[in-house]
């Protein structure tokens, strides 16, 4: 979700003393994760915006949050882009998109899961970029259950990473430099369709913010493996608190995105 769309955005965090805001929120410009990219829109009286982020998962399929496609579905030609440049309005690595798909179960609304996940279709596969990689279903289950997810105040952490809103601090001003930048998140639960983390700034734990739905959240392996376990959904007004994450390990989002790859190959 981004800065003039109406729905939700992502994240949060909590500050309490001054620190220079160094956005995704409280994180640091990425150059490592190039198959994370922007939702680039050209909205009507404003020109192109960038609008949500996401992953590459496939040449020719990104993926990102359903209320990020859901708005778009049935664009005209030069309407919608991918752009996998560090900089999101970089028109000359604009990428044209060849259909926005939603999630055909997608519904905002009093659920306990709105299937909050969509696609941008590529015109022309991506070449030189390794697609990012998906889990296996029921990964954050497992994880739970060897424990690795942490006990009491000892949290694992989550990679997230987007072209969204930064913070000044105090008070919660947001700016957007439009740039991929990358942070640390701390997990507190998990759901059946979501994923919980932290981003309160004063235990050291950094998030999103408007512009970074639909951005991929990692789990890190033991090898140094980055598996992409989680959507950016939605959070806090003011992205000082905590995000929700729509789960990519379930078989909501699996057998969605294997339908759409399917269609392709």
């Amino acid at each position: 979700m981004n800065r003039l769309s109406i729905p939700v955005a992502l994240a949060l965090l909590f500050a309490v003393a001054e620190v220079p805001a160094l956005a995704i929120t409280w994180g640091e410009l990425d150059t490592a994760h190039t198959s994370v990219g922007a939702m680039v829109v050209d909205w009507p009286g404003y020109g192109l915006l960038q609008y949500c982020s996401g992953t590459l998962i496939h040449p020719r399929v990104f993926l990102t949050a359903g209320h990020c496609t859901n708005a778009w579905e049935g664009a005209g030609p030069g309407t919608v882009w991918v752009n996998l440049d560090q900089y999101a309005l970089n028109e000359a690595t604009l990428l044209p998109v060849e259909q926005v798909i939603t999630h055909p179960d997608y519904y905002w609304g009093p659920t306990s899961n709105v299937h909050e996940v969509g696609v941008l279709i590529l015109a022309q596969p991506v070449e030189g970029i390794a697609p990012a990689r998906l889990p296996e279903e029921g990964l954050l289950d497992g994880l739970r259950e060897q424990g690795l997810l942490g006990h009491g105040s000892d949290k694992a952490k989550f990679t997230v990473v987007g072209y969204g809103g930064s913070l000044n601090w105090p008070p919660p001003e947001r700016y957007y430099d439009d740039l991929r930048q990358v942070a640390q998140s701390e997990f507190r639960a998990l759901l059946k369709a979501q994923l919980f983390l932290s981003q309160n700034q004063a235990a050291g734990d950094a998030g999103t913010c408007y512009g970074d739905s639909g951005g991929p959240v990692f789990w890190t392996e033991e090898d140094g493996t980055e598996i992409l376990v989680g959507i950016t959904s939605w959070g806090d007004a003011s992205c000082v608190a905590a995000g929700f994450n729509y789960r990519a390990d379930i078989p909501e989002t699996l057998t969605f995105i294997q339908s759409v790859v399917d269609s392709l190959d």
